[in-house]
């Protein structure tokens, strides 16, 4: 009997111990970045890495909604408005441009650092511009050395590079009138590279289009244009090839569904361009998937938008303040790991 009772007591602690546990408040949970074993680190850095969208959660406060004065030579211009709600840092670079950014403890469950340069042609005398290695004498460069040769105002990595000497760009490539040599002949596996692009009207408009199956026809309408990756927002919604994850081949499973630092355009419904790059491959920014950029952008008031070249060509800089994110050619988390890209996207 003494058995039993003994049993008894047990089962009842081991009973009480779990509803003190369900009992208590429900807390936020957050990557423990800095944990005490490098284990751990890279334990948790990898499953940050393969998070999928579905732990989405955006809890940001500060809403950047402003107008902009209609006065271009307004001494004090108001910034470019982001409809996003976070706790953006900004500085506006001139009427027309500013630049956002912010180091997101946890956005998508997962450290992140993104910038942002918002562009309204409407209050600014500059344009955007799509150039290639040879404008400023190179077959391939850093882009701080793009934007300085090219005396930029900012400048983002631009279309995926083909190791072909003869071409500039993996997809089509047109600037200012004049077609480049591009490559166009990927096998199915690699069939999302230069899928589609972005392109530039002659009153400085942003335009997207798709590739037509398995080649580019001209493009007219277009000053120039340039070819980047997966297409991400289409009039409103998310792209269905990234909504429902249908990727050809596991190169594309990879590329796409896994997170990496990423590069990308988009226009909202005012005409505002976009330039946007979210670092990642470090403990202190892990990096999005396709479709969480997807989302985020959409949250940012996307109507069109396309996924540039990322990874470890993912580079953002600005006149007079250098590289402002953090490439990870050197694995370091730092402005330093810039890798040779053949184009890129100016505001100049």
């Amino acid at each position: 009997m003494r058995y039993h009772n003994r049993y008894g007591t047990i089962l009842l602690s081991f009973l009480l111990i779990i509803t003190a546990c369900h009992s208590e408040a429900p807390k936020k949970t957050q990557l423990p970045i800095g944990s005490q074993s490098p284990v751990d680190d890279i334990t948790l850095l990898m499953r940050a890495m393969t998070g999928s969208f579905d732990s989405y959660r955006f809890d940001g406060t500060t809403e950047l909604t402003k107008p902009l004065s209609d006065d271009k030579k307004d001494s004090d211009p108001a910034p470019v408005p982001l409809n996003y709600k976070a706790p953006w840092e900004y500085e506006v670079l001139e009427a027309g441009l500013t630049h956002y950014y912010h180091h997101f403890d946890s956005l998508f469950q997962a450290p992140q650092y993104i910038n942002i340069l918002a562009f309204d042609s409407r209050y600014s005398d500059r344009n955007i511009e799509i150039i290639a290695g040879s404008d400023i004498g190179k077959n391939a460069a850093p882009i701080s050395v793009f934007g300085e040769e090219a005396k930029a105002l900012a400048a983002i990595n631009a279309g995926f590079g083909h190791g072909g000497p003869d071409y500039f760009n993996s997809g089509i490539l047109k600037i200012r009138g004049n077609y480049y040599p591009y490559f166009d002949g990927e096998p199915d596996s690699l069939h999302f590279v230069g899928s589609s692009a972005m392109g530039v009207d002659s009153d400085g408009n942003l335009l997207f289009r798709l590739r037509n199956g398995d080649y580019w026809e001209n493009w007219p309408e277009a000053v120039s244009a340039l070819a980047g990756g997966h297409a991400l927002i289409v009039d409103g919604t998310l792209h269905e090839t990234i909504l429902h994850e249908n990727y050809y081949s596991r190169i594309e499973q990879r590329h796409a569904g896994r997170r990496h630092p990423r590069t990308a355009v988009c226009t909202d419904p005012n005409a505002v361009i976009l330039l946007i790059t979210v670092d990642g491959r470090h403990m202190e920014a892990v990096g999005l998937n396709l479709r969480e950029l997807g989302y985020f952008m959409l949250d940012l008031g996307c109507k069109n938008g396309i996924n540039l070249d990322g990874g470890g060509s993912t580079t953002m800089w600005i006149q007079n303040k250098g590289v402002v994110n953090h490439p990870s050619g050197n694995q370091a988390f730092d402005p330093e790991g810039e890798r040779p890209r053949k184009t890129a996207v100016l505001i100049r």
